[in-house]
């Protein structure tokens, strides 16, 4: 039950949203449920209102717009082992990557 998150491009043709397409640019996986483990911790505490979006089981993206609540959100979050907090870090790295350009976006996937 991880929660991998994938940093992807917005590639759209005109402007139906038929023609738009996301082209994977980083991921970080979470094969030891390191990031699922601190979410759990987290959610519906109230303070991590954009945090509590995210599914263990389903999809959320989140636009370029979005980052600065989520990097202020990710901040909150306490680490309990070194492996969470690796995995913490290189989210925080996709977010910030996704906060610098507006064609990106940031996808979490659940199991």
């Amino acid at each position: 039950m991880g929660v991998d998150v994938e940093l992807f491009r917005i590639e759209q043709l005109g402007t139906s949203p038929r023609r738009r397409r996301t082209v994977e640019v980083a991921s970080v996986g979470d094969v030891h449920f390191h990031f699922a483990k601190v979410l759990e911790r987290a959610q519906h505490q109230g303070t991590t209102p954009m945090l509590d979006r995210i599914d263990l089981y389903g999809t959320l993206e989140l636009s370029h717009d979005e980052m600065p609540q989520l990097l202020a959100e990710l901040s909150q979050l306490i680490a309990a082992s070194e492996g969470e907090l690796e995995v913490l870090r290189a989210i925080r790295r996709l977010a910030e990557s996704c906060q610098e350009a507006r064609e990106l976006g940031l996808r979490f996937v659940g199991d």
